[in-house]
């Protein structure tokens, strides 16, 4: 557990624009169009679709680097997080490189590899040669004449959101943070049908795990942050998250049988806060593409402050559900109602990602 959250802590703290760089100069090398490379989410994995081997990608490395001294760590093994591939570090003259070559991508990133590539093979056709209507609809709805486009203006931008953060004031222009793909002047988000995230944040510093038992501790929390603000304005009890992740732990507390663990907690809060810090998590300046569950697509343009406001809608509803004995999250529902997406649940999570206790991450999810 020590060692674990020391190598999380230290991924955290590192610097990740040199292996960003050193990621997409792969890609867009010779041997990045023979084998397909591609951008992952995880700033260090570089997705490998055809699984070439560990030779053949020092062999890159050696290549495109000018034969870098290269130490190769296995899963688990010094700074690499990840229990199955093997983490590559070398010095560019941008700074230190750390990446690893993954197993290939999510259902999210091949969808958003697909469609690039069929923007990118369509560009430079007039409309009623494409045959792929989701294209067409894309570029008419964007408001650009692919017969006027060439590859080299649909621009592969995927980068890990690492710049964003909340905020109780209200959206800011993220469009080329979180954009995916750039074309001509418009960024553009895209989102497959399960592509429901729409903030990955930070770690909660004030849960913490002391003589092997899950605290709460005070002198950590900072009311006047960000995330003190947070749990003050959705009514979160830090000591509740503690004694629910002991009881998940221990295996004791609520039963399955139990019919509802949400908790009401509308009374008292500030909407016009709440909706600011959903606005704040989708942001503006880009447009967002979701790929609908009959496999067509919607776009929706958030270009201002007042786009990602309709797209939270007015708040309805809040509830919240803390740890217990069945799951290790805490989640906060928001309901909202729209007029850009209709009813809308909003879920505001706290909990580990890597399959451990702690630490706590924060994400904003939309069901729509």
């Amino acid at each position: 557990m020590i060692k674990l959250i020391g190598i999380l802590k230290e991924a955290m703290n590192f610097r990740w624009a040199p292996t960003l760089d050193a990621k997409q100069k792969i890609i867009d090398s010779k041997w990045g169009k023979q084998y397909k490379f591609i951008m992952q989410s995880n700033p260090a994995r570089l997705g490998n679709i055809n699984k070439i081997s560990h030779d053949l990608f020092l062999e890159i490395i050696n290549d495109l680097f000018d034969n870098p001294e290269v130490k190769v760590y296995n899963p688990k093994q010094g700074p690499n997080p990840s229990s199955k591939f093997k983490m590559y570090e070398f010095e560019t003259d941008k700074g230190l490189v750390r990446i690893i070559l993954s197993g290939g991508a999510n259902e999210g990133e091949k969808y958003e590899y697909g469609f690039i590539k069929a923007l990118r093979k369509t560009a430079g056709l007039p409309v009623e040669d494409i045959e792929n209507k989701n294209i067409v609809k894309f570029y008419q709805e964007l408001g650009v004449d692919p017969e006027n486009t060439t590859p080299e203006d649909i621009e592969d931008i995927s980068r890990l959101e690492t710049k964003r953060t909340l905020s109780l004031d209200g959206p800011k222009n993220v469009g080329s943070i979180i954009g995916d793909v750039k074309v001509k002047d418009k960024f553009i988000s895209i989102k497959n049908k399960e592509g429901h995230n729409i903030y990955n944040g930070g770690t909660i510093p004030f849960i913490v795990m002391k003589d092997n038992k899950v605290v709460y501790d005070p002198s950590k929390f900072d009311k006047s942050s960000l995330l003190g603000q947070i749990f003050d304005l959705l009514k979160i009890d830090p000591e509740k998250i503690a004694e629910g992740l002991n009881e998940y732990i221990a295996k004791k507390g609520l039963s399955e049988s139990t019919p509802s663990l949400f908790e009401e907690v509308t009374s008292g809060i500030d909407n016009q806060k709440l909706k600011n810090l959903l606005a704040s998590a989708y942001g503006y300046g880009y447009y967002l593409k979701k790929q609908t569950k009959d496999d067509s697509i919607s776009l929706y343009p958030v270009l201002t402050p007042q786009d990602s406001y309709e797209l939270v809608g007015d708040v309805q509803d809040v509830e919240i559900k803390y740890p217990n004995q069945n799951t290790k999250a805490v989640t906060v529902r928001v309901y909202t109602v729209s007029e850009v997406l209709g009813h809308i649940e909003y879920l505001i999570e706290m909990r580990n990602t890597k399959g451990d206790i702690l630490p706590l991450s924060l994400k904003v999810k939309s069901t729509r």
